[in-house]
């Protein structure tokens, strides 16, 4: 007879009397059975985002000097960075997994305030001092 993994699903997940005896001597704190409500609950909205907020900043520090800021490219080999790279960059400098972080949508929400579609095309069409006043536009829209 193959092998299915059909035992593996109705064995008995508690644990035997044995088990949580030598767990309880070793000192090894029993497995909670359920998450506790408070971890589900999401922040409150009045909190600011402090993540966003630090995306924000790392990111615009990146390209703040003229010379580090590039257009039509993401990311260069010298360093020079894109709007949407410093984002990326700072993301990765936080341990951030997603791209799509909160950072990427307020920036996003600033370019198409100012009638672009997306922000590569902010980037691309617009001044370095144009693209930092997005950042600072981004950052004082998040909530306090």
């Amino acid at each position: 007879m193959p092998f299915d993994g059909a035992s593996y699903l109705t064995a008995s997940t508690t644990p035997s009397l044995w088990s949580r005896l030598s767990a309880f001597l070793k000192g090894v704190p029993p497995v909670a059975r359920s998450v506790p409500p408070s971890l589900l609950r999401p922040d409150p909205a009045s909190e600011p985002d402090a993540l966003t907020l630090q995306i924000l900043t790392i990111g615009r520090a990146l390209i703040e000097d003229r010379k580090d800021w590039v257009q039509r490219r993401y990311e260069t080999r010298d360093g020079r960075r894109c709007a949407v790279g410093a984002l990326r960059c700072a993301a990765r400098l936080l341990n951030v997994a997603s791209r799509q972080t909160g950072a990427t949508a307020a920036l996003l929400s600033v370019a198409m305030t100012r009638g672009f579609s997306d922000i590569e095309s902010m980037n691309d069409n617009s001044t370095h001092r144009q693209v930092l006043s997005a950042f600072d536009e981004a950052m004082t829209r998040l909530p306090t």
